[in-house]
Order: C-alpha cells, then structure tokens, then sequence
C-alpha cells in the first residue's frame, strides 16, 4: 500500500471513530437528561449505574401501582356487589324470649311491620325494635317474648316464615 492510502485510511477511521464519540456523547447527554436531578457531575460509568438503578426503581413503582389499581377495582367491584347485599337472618331462642337479628343492603324493600306480624302470630309480644344503619347496610333488632310462656316460641317456624318474606 502506498502512504497515500494509508494516510487516506487513518483519516477515515479517525472521522469514524469522531463521529461515534459524538453519536455516544450525545446519547449519554439524553440518558443523563432523563435521569433525577443530580448536583455533581457523574463519570459514564456512574451515570449508567444510576441509570439502571432509577429503571429498576421505576419498575418497581410500575408493578406498585398495577397492585394498587387491581385493588382498587377489586374494592370497586366488591362495592358494587355490597349494593346487592343478600339479607343475612338471625333468629336465637333466649329461653322465653327471642331476638330477631336482620342485615341487609338498603336496596331491600320490606315492611317491619310483616315482620312483626309474623312474631305476633307465632304467640310473641314485642319488647323492643330498632333499625340502625352502617354504611350501605341496615341493621334490624326485633326482641320479644313469648305471650304464653308454657306454650314458648317455635324458633324453626319463626325463622322460615321471616326468611320467606326477605327471599
């Protein structure tokens, strides 16, 4: 090869080589331009340490935030289900006297007063009724007892002549 050549080559790999030390300053300009705020100035290695550790710090916020919104539609979703709540009956025999538990969403419609009619015909005198809500719930508390205290209340019938008017 003549030195004309070679002279010609060195040149070409120099202005190569130029051009990819600018081509690489220039993309680790950008990298350090996405990164946080720094004070000092980083050397290449460093800036590409942070880098990845502020990928993976960013990773981790990602799958963070995809939890939260799953829960968050999931809360959602539950709500949405607690509007339709099914009424939740609870009849317990205290001896003589009987206590009528009901919970249920505040879209069910009902009378409290077939409620106490059913009671009534089951030979029960009414002590005490109260309604409480909680939320999106409505609590109800029937106690009461029994007229005829031989004669007692059937708990069983009670409670399948309650359920039948809430189901």
């Amino acid at each position: 090869m003549d030195n004309g050549n070679v002279a010609s080559m060195r040149i070409s790999r120099c202005l190569v080589e130029r051009e990819r030390r600018k081509h690489m300053k220039s993309l680790f300009t950008k990298l350090s331009s996405l990164l946080p705020i720094q004070q000092t100035k980083m050397s290449v290695p460093e800036m590409v340490d942070q880098a990845t550790a502020y990928v993976k710090e960013l990773q981790g916020r990602l799958e963070q935030y995809q939890g939260t919104k799953v829960q968050l539609e999931r809360t959602c979703e539950m709500r949405k289900r607690k509007r339709m709540i099914r009424p939740v009956l609870n009849v317990r025999d205290l001896g003589y006297n009987l206590e009528v538990n009901l919970i249920t969403g505040l879209n069910l419609e009902f009378a409290l007063s077939d409620f106490i009619n059913i009671l009534q015909e089951e030979g029960a005198d009414i002590l005490s009724a109260t309604c409480h809500q909680a939320g999106d719930k409505a609590i109800y508390t029937i106690l009461c007892q029994a007229i005829y205290p031989r004669i007692g209340i059937e708990t069983s019938s009670v409670h399948e002549r309650l359920k039948s008017l809430i189901c």
